[in-house]
């Protein structure tokens, strides 16, 4: 997003309290010559960019180029300094005293926060865990996941002395993000008398400990690194594990691991419940960090993925990243007020999925949607999430006389479905997919009509586990999305003195409007009939619903909160078919009608109830329900 000079100074002015220190934690490699690579690359892979090619409106191809999450944060409007690790003993001296240096010269003595140009607390911190295992700075010998979190705490102690921080952000690719959640999660400060530790474990810590610049880390410390932890991001981690097709990988991972001893049991369950302090389940945050403050980016282009000469993308299977399955790419948790206990109340953190791979040269971490969705989880004002209630799907005409035909024979008649909503999720001003969950991909969406509409499915065995029963209870609504955005990055009308128009809906001008678009596609797979597929008059993927819709969501002028005006999304731009929300509601509406609702929850959060219908025969009916509330301590 392009910013004047005048944008950019207010920008820093509003996010001053938002530009905190980050610790970038890489991921998992897999030989000894591959850390060795990591430990000579100062960044650790972050600096990494990419060049596209993306079409032009004269149908020509032009070259893109993202310069890569690192330098684009180093650039303004955020102003970021960098700093690295020693391996996992913290900051050097140097580092340190450097640090101070910076944050004199960054704010002049008396000077207030939110002045412009840098802050003292703008620090990236890359940390270089495998400095450790690599056979230039370390032992050569890997040592553990254990001692990885550890020293991830010795990291964030010693950036929050150096920089007088109050808190930090935790942005993680792959493995990196299993590291994170131990140190989150493992209760125990890690010393060389960790009676959990395996007697290898507690070598390789005891080492550790023993080098003059490492120091021990107190249980009130830990508590401390743990709690200044403000949001945790994640690229491709693996939070319940790889199990490839079938659960083949997470079977093999254990018994390659003890042959080959390359930290492959990292990613199999049994191990990661062990590092994690035995949560309720591998993928669970348990209560340990909020959910509501945790985000996950899938990968879905697993065809991308070059590792291995393609034997990874083809050991996991199509629904991946090549190398994380996408079910497994999300971490749970109880909500803010839930209890550990209540499983089924555990609720899934917020993610975004885009067609990139878990690495390489088109992967998710040097790619611009990556970086779109991290900045504005990051520094954004705005949460928005949109879920799908659905409250009528009909049957196709000729399956419902069908119906009727075996009623009057009095023959009985069973009929399973199956859908997959389609989701594409766009920024206004930006060239690039805040999240994308599409059929092609495999990264749509899947649910029964029993899971939708809450009915018995007709086959019992269906259900037959208590994951199966518990993803009945989270099924029975469709999350499309949840995006964060940033008031100040608006779309800028006037641009070199040329007008680019203004937001006019039905005579009345909006101004200060966020600007979004979804596509949302709701199609069936496929409908089986009395145990047999159902093909007549059926054509795979067929849609019930496609639409493109646009929303303008701006200050409310009465009641506070945000108000919205959304409709079809015209292709000309003049918001000729929105209209706004108007009629405000106390409870949530029942059945799916012919009005938009809008609904105050508090000061600083809104809800809109919006009918999706379609009316043609096999008639199809649901809520868009679209929650905005202030994020990251916004007050306006």
């Amino acid at each position: 997003m392009r910013m004047n000079a005048e944008q950019l100074l207010a920008w820093q002015k509003a996010k001053a309290d938002l530009l905190v220190p980050i610790i970038y934690v890489r991921g998992f490699a897999l030989t000894g010559g591959e850390i060795d690579d990591t430990s000579a690359d100062p960044f650790n892979g972050f600096n990494l960019g990419s060049t596209l090619v993306r079409t032009g409106w004269t149908g020509d191809s032009a070259r893109h180029i993202f310069e890569s999450p690192i330098l684009r944060l180093t650039q303004p409007p955020y102003g970021y300094r960098l700093v690295f690790s020693d391996g996992i003993c913290g900051l050097d001296n140097e580092s340190k005293w450097n640090l101070r240096g910076w944050a004199e010269a960054a704010r002049p003595q008396g000077a207030a926060a939110g002045t412009g140009g840098p802050t003292p607390q703008a620090v990236i911190a890359i940390y270089r865990y495998y400095d450790a295992a690599s056979r230039l700075f370390g032992t050569g010998k890997r040592a553990g996941m254990e001692a990885y979190a550890w020293g991830l705490g010795r990291l964030i102690l010693d950036v929050l002395a150096t920089t007088k921080a109050t808190s930090v952000y935790l942005v993680a690719h792959s493995m990196g993000g299993l590291v994170a959640r131990a140190f989150l999660q493992n209760k125990v400060v890690l010393d060389d008398t960790n009676s959990s530790l395996k007697p290898e474990q507690n070598e390789a810590v005891r080492a550790l400990l023993d080098t003059t610049r490492s120091e021990r880390i107190s249980q009130e410390d830990w508590t401390k690194a743990r709690a200044a932890v403000s949001h945790l991001f994640t690229y491709g981690t693996p939070h319940n594990g790889i199990s490839a097709q079938g659960g083949l990988g997470n079977w093999l991972l254990g018994p390659a691991d003890s042959m080959l001893g390359l930290e492959l049991s990292n990613f199999e369950q049994t191990r990661m419940l062990e590092y994690l302090d035995r949560p309720q389940r591998p993928n669970s945050l348990d209560g340990h960090f909020p959910i509501e403050r945790t985000f996950c980016l899938v990968g879905t282009g697993a065809a991308d993925y070059p590792v291995a000469g393609g034997l990874s993308r083809r050991l996991v299977g199509p629904l991946s990243d090549g190398l994380v399955e996408t079910g497994n790419a999300v971490a749970c948790g109880p909500p803010k007020d839930g209890k550990v206990e209540d499983v089924e109340g555990y609720q899934l953190a917020a993610s975004a999925y885009v067609r990139r791979a878990h690495s390489g040269p088109y992967g998710m971490v040097n790619s611009e949607e990556g970086f779109g969705n991290l900045s504005r989880f990051l520094f954004g004002d705005k949460r928005v999430d949109g879920e799908l209630i659905v409250r009528e799907i009909d049957l196709p005409v000729a399956l419902e006389d069908l119906k009727k035909d075996r009623k009057q024979q009095g023959k009985g008649f069973v009929v399973n479905a199956s859908y997959n909503f389609e989701a594409f999720l766009r920024v206004r001003g930006e060239r690039w997919a805040m999240t994308e969950r599409v059929a092609r991909d495999g990264s749509a969406i899947f649910r029964r009509y029993d899971e939708l509409l809450g009915q018995d499915p007709a086959n019992p065995n269906l259900i037959n586990t208590d994951e199966m029963a518990r993803k009945k209870v989270w099924h029975k609504q469709v999350t499309l999305f949840t995006a964060f955005l940033d008031t100040k990055l608006r779309t800028r009308r006037v641009e070199d003195e040329v007008d680019l128009g203004k937001d006019i809906v039905k005579g009345r001008e909006i101004k200060d409007a966020l600007g979004f678009a979804l596509r949302l596609r709701v199609a069936v797979p496929e409908y089986e009939v009395d145990g047999q597929f159902w093909q007549k008059t059926h054509y795979e993927g067929s849609a019930l619903l496609d639409t493109d819709l646009a929303f303008l969501a701006y200050p409310a002028d009465v009641g506070g909160g945000w108000g919205l005006a959304w409709g079809p999304n015209a292709a000309d731009g003049t918001n000729s078919q929105l209209d706004y929300v108007t009629v405000e509601t106390s409870e949530p509406p029942g059945p799916v009608d012919e009005t938009a609702y809008r609904r105050l929850l508090r000061p600083d959060a809104v809800e809109f109830w919006l009918p999706i219908r379609e009316a043609a025969p096999p008639r199809f009916r649901a809520w868009l329900h679209i929650t905005a509330r202030q994020w990251n301590g916004a007050t306006d």
